[in-house]
């Protein structure tokens, strides 16, 4: 039994999370391989997608990312053609980032491919179980957020 499997400790809990993270990315890097397309620009895809248009800041703050790695990945997306920039017309030094046709007309070849590895982890669950999945991890989630600001508040 490895010690991912015992959870003898809270501590153990963040190694079962980072273990399922990493396995997770590098399961749809591997989906999305095909398409020339990382895990991680994947989700900036589904955050313009989502979104219509964001910053390179808001970007780097939802993905916690430094701006020179998100600035590398952003470039890599619009030589692909999938992202366009465009200037704020409030703020000259701001640019916008959306999805061009090219990037949205992309989203029914890749979401197949990332549920695939969703459904796949999920094939022994029940639907109650993965309800109940969904709502335990989204109160982890909160928790910690609710921790992180009480934090930074002190």
């Amino acid at each position: 039994m490895s010690k991912l499997e015992k959870l003898e400790s809270v501590s153990d809990l963040g190694l079962l999370v980072s273990a399922i993270k990493a396995e997770m990315v590098s399961s749809i890097d591997q989906e999305l391989a095909l398409f020339e397309l990382t895990a991680a620009q994947y989700r900036v895809v589904m955050i313009l997608s989502d979104n219509g248009q964001t910053t390179l800041a808001n970007l780097c703050e939802n993905m916690d990312c430094d701006r020179g790695a998100m600035s590398r990945l952003l470039c890599r997306l619009e030589k692909k053609g999938l992202i366009n920039k465009h200037p704020s017309t409030e703020d000259k030094r701001s640019v916008y980032l959306r999805l061009s046709d090219k990037g949205r007309a992309f989203l029914p070849n890749i979401l197949p491919k990332v549920d695939a590895v969703f459904n796949n982890a999920l094939k022994d669950f029940s639907q109650e179980e993965r309800k109940l999945l969904r709502g335990l991890l989204l109160r982890f989630f909160d928790g910690l957020k609710q921790d992180r600001v009480e934090i930074e508040e002190t």
